[in-house]
């Protein structure tokens, strides 16, 4: 997983179909038990495409522009903004059904 710093490489993967986003803030315990299960589902399959870890502290602005409304969040963008947000980390089981 790559954390996303950068404000142009955060517009870069809105616009790119297929880009997968998982979006914390810092404090969030939830977010902690997410991103280790999305680690475990990353890690499990080989997969080449990479996951982007983004702190929504940073860009409150894509929350309003992708409609998220609580973290975690896992995005994977779409075509014609069709994206798909998962907000209900339930299991691995559960990331893994919806990245594939």
């Amino acid at each position: 997983m790559q954390e996303i710093t950068d404000k142009a490489l955060i517009k870069e993967l809105l616009e790119k179909e297929g880009s997968v986003i998982f979006f914390y803030t810092p404090f969030c315990q939830t977010c902690k038990i997410a991103e280790r299960m999305l680690h475990i589902v990353t890690e499990a399959k080989e997969r080449n495409s990479v996951v982007y870890t983004c702190n929504l502290n940073y860009f409150p602005w894509v929350a309003e522009v992708l409609g998220i409304q609580s973290v975690p969040a896992l995005t994977v963008i779409g075509r014609n903004d069709e994206n798909r947000i998962l907000f209900a980390f339930e299991s691995v089981v559960t990331i893994d059904k919806f990245l594939n």
